[in-house]
């Protein structure tokens, strides 16, 4: 089976070559088979000032504090099939305490492809002290987009409320790391991944700034063997 995954496809770009099963991340094209989200986008063409001042106070405030943890921030530009297992092992154990979906043998799928075409960066941050893993954020990127495709912390874990407070902090500093990272790099925009019906979660990505933009995402087939792949998935996500 081919497949051909798109992402942030503009209007007028060049026709995708057949396949049996075409995957849309956030087109900025609407294809009938597609659902409408909705997204933040950051302009990263700003300066470096206006986008702190974008963020909520209470993000400028802990992204300060940072410096009195012993952070490290890890940026794999060139990730293996190894760092990719190690974030899955992470995020499913993230999941079993959100009530979310677990990164499947699907999506360990898509992001070896895009490990294959150079556009899967993989961030970390970790404590120097202990080498705990604190948070992951997985992105797709091109020359001009990065899209939030995964993040994760183990927040929920912890029962200490200093640990819990530097969780947190250290979740808005990769954010905060990750937004200058890509300025640096000369990306245009930094795509928040999409908003949820979760408010929590939508308040969290609203506190970074960003402009409210309409986006399609999902899968097109006129196969039959796409239609059966696309209905395996389905399966496999209500079951967990």
């Amino acid at each position: 089976m081919t497949l051909v995954n798109c992402y942030f496809l503009k209007t007028g770009e060049i026709p995708l070559p057949p396949a049996h099963l075409i995957g849309y991340s956030h087109s900025y094209r609407p294809f009938n088979q597609l659902i409408k989200q909705t997204t933040l986008l950051i302009d990263l063409t700003k300066s470096e000032e206006q986008l702190l001042k974008d963020l909520h106070r209470t993000n400028r405030k802990q992204i300060r504090q940072a410096v009195n943890y012993d952070f490290q921030i890890e940026v794999l530009d060139r990730p293996t099939i190894a760092n990719i297992r190690e974030f899955q092992q992470f995020y499913n154990e993230f999941a079993k305490h959100t009530n979310t979906y677990k990164c499947g043998a699907f999506h360990v799928k898509t992001m070896e492809l895009l490990m294959e075409s150079n556009n899967l960066i993989i961030t970390r941050i970790f404590r120097l002290s202990s080498s705990e893993t604190l948070a992951y954020r997985i992105y797709i990127a091109d020359e001009e987009t990065a899209f939030s495709l995964y993040s994760a912390s183990h927040f929920r874990l912890k029962d200490n409320p200093f640990d819990k407070r530097m969780l947190s902090i250290a979740s808005r500093y990769l954010f905060w790391s990750n937004i200058l990272y890509y300025k640096r790099r000369k990306n245009l925009v930094y795509d928040m991944g999409g908003l949820t019906k979760n408010d929590n979660i939508d308040s969290f990505k609203m506190e970074f700034g960003g402009e409210i933009t309409e986006v399609y995402s999902g899968y097109e087939t006129a196969s039959i063997l796409g239609k059966l792949v696309l209905l395996g998935r389905t399966i496999k996500l209500r079951k967990g």
